[in-house]
């Protein structure tokens, strides 16, 4: 199931930061990049691209690799878009969108001795991209900046 998209892949018009992440769980550990991407209105894409590694260690082990994605009530639900099992390496992408209320999606690896064991999420390590923040300051209604004093 590597590759797994979540959206329309489409070509980005431009890149905007990315940044990267390391998961253990289990003999496995992922290692790659999340990128935030940039589309215009012809050409949507899904704002963020997943691209990574899975490396194992163990003969029995296995894990799997899920975004987040919004779910029923505001709940979180986890697709799982790569799976490994023994020793070696899985290359693994997906392209993911905001959660409800912009909430950039999760990621996080989860160990088991199956793969199905795994997608139960107990044994997880989880990647949680920093929230955006406002470049320069932010003004309040009097027009003055908002913010801590000396």
């Amino acid at each position: 199931m590597a590759g797994l998209g979540l959206g329309i892949a489409a070509a980005p018009a431009a890149a905007a930061p990315t940044s990267t992440f390391r998961l253990t769980a289990g003999g496995v550990a992922a290692h790659g990049t999340y990128r935030h991407m940039m589309g215009n209105p012809e050409r949507p894409v899904p704002p963020f691209r997943i691209t990574g590694t899975l490396a194992g260690r163990s003969l029995f082990g296995c894990a799997v690799i899920q975004v987040g994605r919004s779910g029923p009530a505001d709940g979180l639900e986890w697709r799982t878009f790569g799976r490994h099992c023994g020793p070696g390496r899985t290359q693994v992408r997906v392209e993911a969108s905001y959660l409800f209320r912009g909430v950039k999606p999760p990621v996080r690896l989860c160990a088991g001795r199956t793969p199905a064991q795994a997608e139960r999420g107990r044994d997880c390590d989880e990647y949680r991209p920093a929230a955006d923040v406002p470049a320069g300051p932010v003004h309040g209604r009097s027009g003055g900046s908002v913010g801590v004093r000396p």
